[in-house]
This record gives C-alpha cells, sequence and structure tokens, in this order.
C-alpha cells in the first residue's frame, strides 16, 4: 500500500519542477529580449530629427569609457555601457583617435564609432596645401598668402634648425643648416594667429612621425644615414614623373654614387637657378655651385625640395638594377640605360624631339602674329 502511495507524489513532485524550469527558461527569455530591445534602443540616435551639431574633443590615450563620459556629457549617446559595449564588439577600440570631431544627436552609436576610427577629424580654420616636392620659398609662399605670419620671420626660422632641435632630434646633425627637406608636403589645418614657429613645428611634427613609422625601419635595415635619404629623396621627388619608378629613379642615383660617377641631376642644378627654368642649357652646366652635379660630386650639401612619403620610402628601398642612365623622354616616359653609348641614343633623341616642339611652337606664335 505504501508504493502506491508514493508514485503520485513523484509525479507531482517532477511536473513541479518541470513547470519552474520552463517558467525560469520563459522568464530568461524574455529579460533577454527586453535586455536585446533596450541594447539596440540604447545604441541608435539620441534624436534621428536633430540637426543641430556639437564638437567635441577626444584627448590623446581616452578609454572607451572616457569617451563614453564625454558623449553622455554631451547628450550624444543613449547610455554610456551601451556604447563601451558597442566599441568592444568592434574589435577596433585601440584604433580611435583622439581629436576634434563634429558629431549630431541623429547620429547612432555605429556612426559615431566609426568616424572615431577611421579619424575622420574635425577641421578648422585656414587651410593649407603644400604639395609634395614644394622647395621652401614655395612654402613660404603658401603661407604668407594665406595670412599666416610674416615671411621674414620664416626666413630666419628656415635658417636657425636649432629653434627646434631640442625637440626635434633628427635636427641635430651639423650638416642640417635649413629645414629644407623637412617641412612636410600636406594639407594643414591652422587657427588664425597661429605663430610662424608653431606652423613650422607642425610641419616638423608631420615628417617625423611619417618617418618614424614609414621609413625609419628600411633605412636602418639597408644601413643608409638619415641625412642622405632625405636628400635622396628630394632628389627622386623633383626627377620622377610616375610614383611607379621612384625607387627605380634612386636606384640610378644611388648605382652611380657606387661607381663613383656624378649624378649630373637637372633637378638638383635648378635648385642653384634664381628661377626655375623649363630646360637647362648647356651654358647652365657651367654654374659654379654646390648644386652643379655635373661639376661636383656626390649627392648635394642640402635637400633641394620638401619629398612626400612615396619619395622617401623609394630612397630608402631603391630598386635594384644595373642602370647607371636614365632620360625622361617629351611622351613623359623614363628610358633606362646601363651604358653611355645607349643613354646618349635616348638623349639625342629626346633634345632632337624637345628642339622640334619649341620650334613648332615659335612657328605657331609667329603665324598668330601675322593674322
Amino acid at each position: 500500500m505504501s508504493k502506491k502511495k508514493t508514485q503520485p507524489k513523484k509525479r507531482k513532485k517532477k511536473l513541479r519542477v518541470g513547470r519552474l524550469l520552463i517558467v525560469l527558461v520563459l522568464v530568461i527569455g524574455i529579460a533577454a529580449g527586453i535586455g536585446n530591445i533596450y541594447y539596440r534602443s540604447a545604441s541608435k540616435a539620441v534624436d534621428p530629427k536633430s540637426q543641430k551639431t556639437v564638437i567635441v574633443e577626444i584627448p590623446e590615450g581616452s578609454t572607451a569609457k572616457k569617451i563614453a563620459a564625454i558623449l553622455k556629457e554631451k547628450d550624444l549617446i543613449k547610455n554610456k555601457r551601451v556604447f563601451v559595449s558597442n566599441v568592444k564588439n568592434t574589435d577596433k577600440a585601440e584604433k580611435v583617435k583622439a581629436g576634434k570631431y563634429k558629431f549630431s544627436q541623429s547620429m547612432n552609436n555605429d556612426q559615431i564609432i566609426d568616424k572615431l576610427i577611421k579619424g575622420q577629424i574635425y577641421q578648422d580654420g585656414i587651410k593649407v596645401t603644400i604639395p609634395e616636392g614644394s622647395v621652401s620659398t614655395e612654402v613660404v609662399d603658401a603661407l604668407v598668402k594665406k595670412g599666416l605670419g610674416k615671411r621674414e620671420t620664416y626666413v630666419k626660422l628656415f635658417r636657425d634648425p636649432k629653434q627646434f632641435s631640442d625637440k626635434y632630434k633628427f635636427l641635430n646633425d651639423k650638416r642640417i643648416v635649413t629645414l629644407e627637406g623637412f617641412l612636410y608636403p600636406e594639407t594643414y589645418f591652422f587657427k588664425k594667429g597661429t605663430s610662424e614657429k608653431e606652423v613650422f613645428d607642425k610641419m616638423l611634427s608631420e615628417f617625423e612621425k611619417k618617418y618614424n613609422s614609414k621609413v625609419k625601419a628600411s633605412v636602418e635595415k639597408n644601413k643608409l644615414n638619415f641625412y642622405d635619404t632625405v636628400i635622396m629623396a628630394s632628389i627622386v621627388e623633383k626627377e620622377a614623373i610616375k610614383d611607379s619608378e621612384r625607387d627605380r629613379i634612386a636606384g640610378v642615383f644611388y648605382n652611380r654614387l657606387d661607381k663613383k660617377m656624378r649624378l649630373q641631376s637637372d633637378a638638383v642644378l635648378q635648385y642653384a637657378l634664381p628661377e626655375r627654368k623649363s630646360r637647362v642649357m648647356y651654358k647652365d652646366l657651367k654654374i659654379e655651385s654646390p648644386y652643379n652635379l655635373y661639376l661636383h660630386d656626390g649627392l648635394p650639401p642640402t635637400p633641394v625640395a620638401n619629398p612626400g612619403i612615396k619619395s622617401l620610402l623609394a630612397a630608402a628601398n631603391p630598386e635594384k638594377t644595373d642602370y647607371l642612365y636614365f632620360v625622361t623622354g617629351t611622351d613623359g616616359e623614363n628610358y633606362y640605360s646601363k651604358t653611355f653609348e645607349e643613354h646618349k641614343v635616348h638623349a639625342d633623341k629626346y633634345r632632337k624631339e624637345l628642339d622640334e616642339q619649341e620650334k613648332a611652337k615659335k612657328e605657331k606664335v609667329k603665324q598668330e602674329k601675322e593674322k
């Protein structure tokens, strides 16, 4: 009799446990669903219809929590914890870049995070673009034209690298007597009233950043001299037309140096002339100047322009070939040679085509005058 009474009790107990588990699963499922809904809602824009923008400064070294606190204070996100979770879910939290950003309440968390990771920094102030291969006078002209300081002050700073050598140790080389080569070509934004020294400081900082991150390792690996590499990069910058041939051009010049041959670069000679010419003439080859590498051995004493990253990389990683000469044809193509005889054929052809072009231009001008 006792056995018969026990079985129903066990069944009831199992049913209760089963029901309790079902209820727990349902509660957990509902809670998870509510949590997921809240998470998605908290990741959305604070006000999708807002057209107002807010400028936010993200300090260097800010953590996701710090950024979330800044954005929450500006009322740009709904929930700090959810934003931090969104950042961590991207697996790119360490790539968030410091700087000044323009955000809006109409942006959701993903849009804000994407902007932070891409470093789409808000740029205000005076915009100045320094093209690759600009010489110092062109850099100063561009700055003065934008109302950023006086020419005389820039010239003094340019000729006195020691003004910056405490901060930028690469300027301590005794051969460096000007800032030519280090005024990095880039698009800059300066606040009105920025001093001349602050402007140059920004350019030097950009050079140091690019050099250390992309060029330095190759220079050290190939056992090259820092300043010589910058000088070579400036030559490549002025000689090269196509990006794909920068490293080959660098290789040609290094080959000539190895064989104790003079570089005979028209681009370097141009640096010594009062004004840049469309064509270097035979009489120019006799000009006495350390930049006349038809008369002097080795590299010029300073860079002859401010090279960009592509030319710096080419100078640090020259292509290994047997070429010792090259001529840029009137078609814009470079013609490389291993022997002087082969080079002379290309050079004579280039001069002939150039003469014909100039003759045609003069004839056209003459005809227009006669009309």
